[in-house]
Order: C-alpha cells, then sequence, then structure tokens
C-alpha cells in the first residue's frame, strides 16, 4: 500500500489537478499519555477517494480528528483545499470546516430532537458557502436536501421522522447525506460502517464514493475492513503513514 503518493485513480472527481487535503511535518501527542502521531507527508488530490485502514486504537480517528480542525497538531501543517487550518484560532478553524469538510461519524452525530430533512440541511444552516453551493445546484438547499436523501435510499415518507426513530443504516444514510450537503471538497467517514454486516457495508461505499464522484469531493474513508479497500482509488495502511508508531 501507498502512504503519501498523491496519484488519483480513474475514479477520481472533477478537478483532480488540485489538492483536497496536505499534510507537512504533522506531529501531535497527548497531554497525558504515551501515544504519539508523526506524519512526514500525506497528500489527496481533488476528488480523489483514499481508505484508511489499521487496527483499533493506532491513531486514525485522531488523525482525522486533526486534518478536521478539531484537534490542533504539536507541529506541522495541514491544509484543506488550499486553505491552511493548522495556523487558525477556534472560530476560524470552526469556518473553514464548515465551509470545507463533510464528516461522518462513528456514531453519526445526528441530532436526535430534530427530523431527517433539518438534520441534513444543518450544514447549510451553518455556512453560507454550502448553503449557496447547494442552491445553485438545485434552485434551493431544501431542494438539495431531498434530492441527495432519495439518492442515498431515504424515502419521503422519512423526511420528517426525528433521527431517533430509524435503523441504523437509515441513520447512517441521514448522516451520509449531510455530509455531503452543499458539495464540500472533503468529505471524511470515520468507521461508519462498524455496526453493518459485509453485504451491507459493501453497498453503502459504493453509494458514498458515487456521491463523492458525483459532487467531485474528495473522500477519507476510515474502516478496519481491508476488504473494502478496492472500492476506492488507494489504499493506506495508518501504521505505514504514522512515523512514530503510536508509540510513546
Amino acid at each position: 500500500m501507498g502512504n503519501d503518493s498523491p496519484g488519483a485513480g480513474p475514479g477520481a472527481g472533477p478537478g483532480a489537478g488540485g489538492v483536497a487535503v496536505r499534510v507537512t511535518g504533522l506531529r501531535f501527542a497527548w497531554p497525558r499519555g504515551p501515544f504519539r502521531l508523526s506524519v512526514g507527508s500525506f497528500v489527496v488530490r481533488a476528488g480523489e477517494r483514499v481508505f484508511i485502514s489499521g487496527p483499533s486504537g493506532c491513531g486514525k480517528s485522531t488523525f482525522l480528528s486533526l486534518i478536521a480542525g478539531i484537534l490542533r497538531p504539536t507541529a506541522g501543517e495541514i491544509s484543506i483545499d488550499g486553505e491552511d487550518l493548522s495556523g487558525k484560532g477556534g472560530p476560524r478553524r470552526d469556518r473553514l470546516r464548515g465551509d470545507k469538510l463533510g464528516f461522518i461519524f462513528q456514531q453519526f452525530n445526528l441530532v436526535p430532537y430534530l427530523n431527517v430533512l433539518d438534520n441534513v440541511m444543518l450544514p447549510c444552516r451553518f455556512s453560507k458557502a454550502r448553503n449557496e453551493a447547494a442552491t445553485r445546484v438545485s434552485g434551493s438547499a431544501a431542494k438539495a436536501a431531498r434530492e441527495l436523501i432519495a439518492r442515498l435510499g431515504l424515502g419521503e415518507d422519512l423526511l420528517d421522522r426525528p433521527v431517533s426513530r430509524l435503523s441504523v443504516g437509515q441513520q447512517q444514510r441521514a448522516a451520509a447525506a449531510r455530509a455531503l450537503m452543499g458539495r464540500p471538497p472533503l468529505l471524511v467517514a470515520d468507521e461508519p460502517t462498524s455496526a453493518l454486516d459485509a453485504d451491507l457495508r459493501l453497498a453503502f461505499l459504493r453509494l458514498l464514493a458515487q456521491e463523492c464522484r458525483e459532487a467531485g469531493s474528495a473522500l477519507l474513508f476510515v474502516s478496519h475492513d481491508r476488504s473494502l479497500a478496492g472500492e476506492l482509488d488507494r489504499a493506506v495502511e495508518f501504521n505505514d503513514l504514522n512515523e512514530a508508531g503510536g508509540a510513546g
């Protein structure tokens, strides 16, 4: 498996000559504890779809949180769609994350008291850029949300249903639709298929990869299930990427 080659495969989306993610000289350590993370170089081209695998506890989720600006690195630089993330303060990181990045969490992190449609539209309520992008493509953010929800296999009868009343698979698809709203340059998925059986994992990954292709969004998909790796453009073993080896 490669680790920092930016080469895009045949499935790379529009604008594949640009860079969605660039990580240089990244260092991170928790204030207390032995874990360390050190990534010299990691590049994802615009529209490229990258699979990251590794055992539990090796630092994959920490790495994604650094890329998303949820955590701040000890040293190094992270840029998303050409904008430096690591050097920005909290509010500016929040704005950049809202504009540039969609995130599918392992536990989905949907707002339980909102219905499906309102959950999916949340990115457009917090990001003017994504609201404008959704409106430009579909005429309105609400129409874009309905179209995404339908393409991801959720029926119209679910639009007004609280997400707490959905099945796990339905929640997963609602979370994917929310992440894709407004066609962000980067979509990050942190073990989103861990609660599904093998057939459903494969079906969901193929659907997500197709939606990212249509949107021109790069995809970082993390999973411990290496059988899924061949569905994307490139596979990375995180223990090869992390020069510190996760050790103290």
